[in-house]
C-alpha cells in the first residue's frame, strides 16, 4: 500500500513525459494485482468460519433443449455477468462455476462477523437482479426486428441456499470446477449449503440457523416450509423474506440494561408539538433548529417527540438523515443519506436495482407517495436520486432542479398526513443541503412537513455561523424556530439520578449530591457517571444493587463530560482502545477492512480487531452502517462526537500524524474500487489525511486531483 501511495504521488511530477507516465501506470497495475492476489489467497487450509452461497438456475435443461446452443451460451453468459457482479459487489469470491450454478464464499481472505449477512444480502440481490434481467429480456423481445436470444428467453428463476461454518480447501486437479493449480472449498458446510439450495423454493433464499444467528438481525425471516423443517433446533431452516430497513436513529441510553427516561423537557416537547400542529393546520413547512451542548439530550428529546407523534390519530410519516460529519464537502450529502436510508439503497446495488427500489418504494399505496405515479414526479425523483448517489454527478445538480423535485415529492408525501424529517448534525452539512432546506421552508410550497435540525454547539461548526436561517427565528411569524436545550435544573437532575439509581432503594443522599453536583445539568454526564461507577465496582449492579460509600467519598470524579469520557476510554481493554483510536483518526466513519489491514496484530493481540469491534458495538461506541459499506467492507460510525474527539485527543500529535499517513495510504491503495470511488470523494479524503499528517505537498496534489480549492 505504501508503494502504491508513493507512486501515485509521482503522477503530478512527471508532467507530460508519456514514457514515464506509462512506466508508472505499468508498475501500479502490477502492484494492485499483487495486492488483490494477497487479499484473495486462502492462507491456512482450514477456514474457521466462512459463509457459503450456492445458487442454481431452475429449468436449465429445458432451456438448453429449446434454444440454439450459441444463443443459450450468449444468454447464460449475459445473465452470469449480472449475477457474478452481485457476488463481487458484496465481497464474495466465486469458488465454482458451472453452466447453471455457482458456489461463492464470503470471508476471504479473513473471516469476519458480517460474512453471513453479506452472503444473505447478495442472495436477495441476486434474486432481484435476475427478475430485472428477465424483465429487460422480455422488453427487448418485443422490440421490432429483434432476433437475439431474448426472443426465446423463458425468464427462468433461481434457488439459493446459504450456510456458514468451517470450510476446508483441497486441490482437485483436472476438475472443471477446480482447474489444476488452485483449490476449491469442501467439507460439511459446503454440503449443507448445497442441500439448502436443493430444498429452496424457486425464487427463494433458504438459510440455516447458523447463518441466521450470524446475520445480526438485519433480515426478516420466516420458517422454512414444513416439508424441509429439521428435527433438531440447530438445523432449523429459514426463508429470507427481506432486508430490515434500518434508518439512522437514536437508541435511548441504558444503564445496567434499564432504559433512561427523559426528564425535565416538558416545555420543549410542548413547543415541538405546537410546531407540528402549525405545519398541519397551515399545510406549510416548519423548521425547528434544536441547539444544545454535547450530551444535552437533543436526540433523546426528538426520540420522545417521535414516540408521542406516532400516537396521534393521523400518524405522521417520519424520515431521518444524518451527516455524522463524515463528508462535509460532498454536495447534497444529507439529502442522499435520507434517500439511501429510506429505500435501503446500498453502494453495492446496480443502477437497475437502485431504480427498482425507488420505483417500488415510491409506488406503495401506504408509503411515501400515495399517488406518485399520477403526479408525474416518479421519473424526476429517480433521476435525482441516481445523480445524488454519484459524488461526481451530485456536484452538478442545479439547485432549482433539486428544489422542484423535493417540493413535489414533499407535497405528495404529505397529501394525507403530515411528515417529520429529522436531520442529525445539521450544522455540519454541506452548503448545498443547507441552501436547499432554507429555500424549501422559505418558499412554503412543500406541504405540512416539520423539519427538525439537530445542531451541536462546537467551535469548528458553530450553529450561529453555519446555519443561514437562525436569524429568521426572531420573527414570530417566521416558519423558522430555534429551540435551545438548556442544562437540566438541579431538581430535574436529582430526579434523573434518583430514577437511574433507584435499584439501590433508596439511593444514598450523599451519592445523589455528588452526581448532581458534578453533572452540571448534563443528562449524558449523569448517565455515563453511573456507568463509570458501575465499571469501577463502586456500584455493584445485580438483582440487588449495592454501593461502597467509602470509595464514593474518596474517588476523584471527572469534572466535565470530556474528562468523564476520557476516564471511560482509559478503562477499555488495550485492543478496544487501539481500534477506537484508529477509527477516530479515520473520522466518524471507518471500515472494518481498513482497521484489519492497518492495525498491527501485536497491538490487539488480546482480542483481535474483530473481537474489539464487536465489543465496542456492544458498548455503544461503534454502530454498523450498511448505507456506507462497500463490497466486503463494513462501515462503522463512532456513535458520539464527544467520544471521537476525546479518543482523538488522547493520542500524542506524532502518533496521530503517523496514523493519518497510514490511512491515506490505505485509501490510495483502495481508491480503484469503483463503488468506493463513486460514492465518496476519495481524493478529498486522502488530501485531508495527508494534511493532518503534516504532508502539505501531497495534500495539495490530491486536492487538485479532486478539483477542490487548495485551502489547508
Amino acid at each position: 500500500m505504501e508503494a502504491i501511495a508513493t507512486l501515485e504521488a509521482q503522477r503530478g511530477r512527471v508532467g507530460n513525459d508519456q514514457p514515464l507516465q506509462q512506466a508508472v501506470d505499468t508498475v501500479l497495475l502490477v502492484l494492485r494485482e499483487k495486492l488483490v492476489r494477497i487479499q484473495q489467497e486462502p492462507g491456512d487450509q482450514t477456514r474457521p468460519h466462512l459463509a457459503v452461497l450456492v445458487a442454481d438456475l431452475s429449468g436449465y435443461t429445458a432451456l438448453s433443449e429449446r434454444m440454439d446452443v450459441e444463443r443459450v451460451r450468449s444468454a447464460i453468459n449475459a445473465m452470469w455477468n449480472v449475477l457474478d457482479a452481485v457476488i463481487h459487489a458484496w465481497g464474495g469470491q466465486i469458488d465454482q462455476h458451472a453452466g447453471d450454478s455457482l458456489m461463492a464464499l464470503f470471508g476471504l481472505p479473513q473471516p469476519r462477523q458480517g460474512d453471513a449477512a453479506r452472503a444473505l444480502h447478495a442472495a436477495l440481490s441476486m434474486q432481484q437482479e435476475l427478475e430485472l434481467f428477465n424483465e429487460r429480456a422480455r422488453h427487448a423481445a418485443t422490440s421490432p426486428g429483434d432476433e437475439s436470444w431474448a426472443t426465446e428467453w423463458p425468464g427462468p428463476r433461481m434457488r439459493i441456499g446459504v450456510h456458514s461454518g468451517p470450510v476446508y480447501f483441497a486441490h482437485a486437479p483436472g476438475s472443471p470446477a477446480a482447474p489444476s493449480g488452485r483449490t476449491t472449498a469442501v467439507g460439511d458446510t459446503v454440503v449443507t449449503a448445497r442441500r439448502l439450495e436443493k430444498l429452496a423454493p424457486e425464487g427463494g433464499v433458504l438459510t440455516s440457523q447458523a447463518a441466521r444467528r450470524s446475520s445480526h438481525n438485519r433480515f426478516n425471516f420466516i420458517a422454512g416450509p414444513e416439508s424441509v423443517a429439521a428435527t433438531r433446533e440447530e438445523d432449523d431452516l429459514f426463508l429470507v423474506d427481506s432486508e430490515r430497513r434500518v434508518e439512522s436513529g437514536y437508541t435511548p441510553g441504558t444503564v445496567a440494561g434499564k432504559v433512561t427516561r427523559l426528564v425535565g423537557r416538558t416545555e420543549l416537547l410542548d413547543r415541538l408539538q405546537m410546531a407540528l400542529q402549525t405545519a398541519t393546520d397551515s399545510r406549510m413547512p416548519q423548521l425547528v433548529t434544536i441547539v444544545g451542548a454535547p450530551g444535552a439530550g437533543k436526540s433523546r428529546l426528538v426520540h420522545e417527540f417521535e414516540r408521542q407523534a406516532r400516537l396521534l390519530g393521523s400518524s405522521p410519516v417520519i424520515l431521518r438523515a444524518g451527516t455524522q460529519g463524515a463528508f462535509p464537502d460532498l454536495p447534497y450529502a444529507l439529502l442522499r443519506d435520507l434517500f439511501s436510508r429510506r429505500f435501503s439503497i446500498r453502494p453495492q446495488d446496480s443502477r437497475y436495482l437502485v431504480e427498482h427500489k425507488l420505483r417500488r418504494g415510491l409506488s406503495k399505496p401506504d408509503d411515501i407517495a400515495r399517488s406518485v405515479e399520477t403526479t408525474g414526479i416518479l421519473g424526476p425523483t429517480i433521476e435525482l436520486v441516481k445523480n445524488l448517489l454519484d459524488a461526481r454527478t451530485a456536484a452538478l445538480i442545479p439547485m432549482d432542479e433539486a428544489l422542484a423535485v423535493m417540493e413535489s415529492l414533499s407535497r405528495t408525501l404529505t397529501a394525507d398526513t403530515p411528515a417529520i424529517v429529522v436531520l442529525e448534525g445539521i450544522n455540519r452539512a454541506d452548503h448545498q443541503t443547507l441552501d436547499l432546506i432554507h429555500q424549501l421552508v422559505r418558499n412554503g410550497e412543500s406541504g405540512p412537513v416539520l423539519l427538525l435540525g439537530l445542531a451541536t454547539v462546537a467551535a469548528a461548526t458553530d450553529p450561529e455561523q453555519m446555519l443561514p436561517w437562525l436569524d429568521d427565528s426572531e420573527d414570530i411569524f417566521s416558519p423558522v424556530e430555534r429551540l435551545d436545550v438548556p442544562p437540566l435544573s438541579p431538581v430535574d437532575s436529582r430526579l434523573m439520578a434518583t430514577e437511574i439509581l433507584g435499584p439501590l432503594s433508596p439511593p444514598p443522599m450523599r451519592l445523589l449530591d455528588l452526581v448532581v453536583a458534578e453533572a452540571g445539568g448534563n443528562p449524558l454526564y449523569i448517565e455515563e457517571l453511573v456507568r463509570l461507577l458501575i465499571d469501577l465496582g463502586v456500584i455493584v449492579a445485580g438483582e440487588r444493587w449495592r454501593v461502597d460509600m467509602d470509595r464514593v467519598e474518596n474517588i476523584v470524579l471527572p469534572v466535565s463530560l470530556v474528562k468523564l469520557i476520557e476516564s471511560q476510554l482509559a478503562g477499555l481493554p488495550a485492543a478496544e482502545r487501539r481500534v477506537l483510536q484508529y477509527a477516530a483518526v479515520f473520522g466518524p466513519l471507518c471500515w472494518d477492512v481498513a482497521l484489519l489491514e492497518l492495525i498491527p496484530a501485536e497491538e490487539v493481540a488480546e482480542a483481535g480487531v474483530e473481537g474489539a469491534i464487536l465489543s465496542l458495538e456492544l458498548k455503544d461506541y461503534l454502530v454498523n452502517d450498511d448505507s456506507y459499506s462497500f463490497a466486503g467492507a463494513q462501515a462503522y460510525l463512532i456513535r458520539r462526537d464527544s467520544v471521537r474527539e476525546a479518543t482523538y485527543d488522547s493520542m500524542a500529535p506524532a502518533e496521530r500524524a503517523s496514523m493519518h499517513m497510514r490511512v491515506a495510504h490505505w485509501l490510495i491503495a483502495n481508491q480503484e474500487d469503483a463503488r468506493l470511488n463513486t460514492r465518496f470523494s476519495i481524493d478529498t479524503m486522502i488530501a485531508r489525511h495527508f494534511a493532518a499528517a503534516g504532508d502539505t505537498d501531497r495534500a495539495e496534489v490530491w486536492l487538485r486531483r479532486a478539483g477542490a480549492p487548495v485551502d489547508l
